[in-house]
């Protein structure tokens, strides 16, 4: 079977390692490499406490396209290079910290 330009993801994931700060105030974002996988972490802060807690997520792929899977919903995740901003589905925008 030959594969096409869609079977494969349109970014790398080695260029999104780092911590992402949100332009719509959402929780900031990490992505960091763990052995072979590539993990997303959410780091929530709570307004009332002041406490940080993060839910981690393995970054997955189907076909051309990268994604977390939450306990409702996939997030989807793209990446332009040239702006170096990470857009998340339903998060909106980031940029690097």
């Amino acid at each position: 079977m030959k594969r096409t330009k869609e079977d494969y993801p349109s970014f790398n994931l080695f260029p999104i390692v780092g911590t992402w700060e949100s332009v719509n105030l959402n929780p900031t974002v990490i992505i960091y490499r763990n052995d072979k996988k590539h993990l997303l972490s959410i780091i929530y802060v709570s307004e009332t406490t002041k406490q940080a807690s993060p839910a981690t997520y393995e970054i997955q792929k189907d076909g051309s396209q990268y994604f977390i899977a939450t306990a409702s919903k996939r997030l989807y995740i793209d990446y332009d290079r040239i702006k170096d901003v990470l857009s998340i589905s339903s998060l909106g925008d980031y940029l690097r910290n």
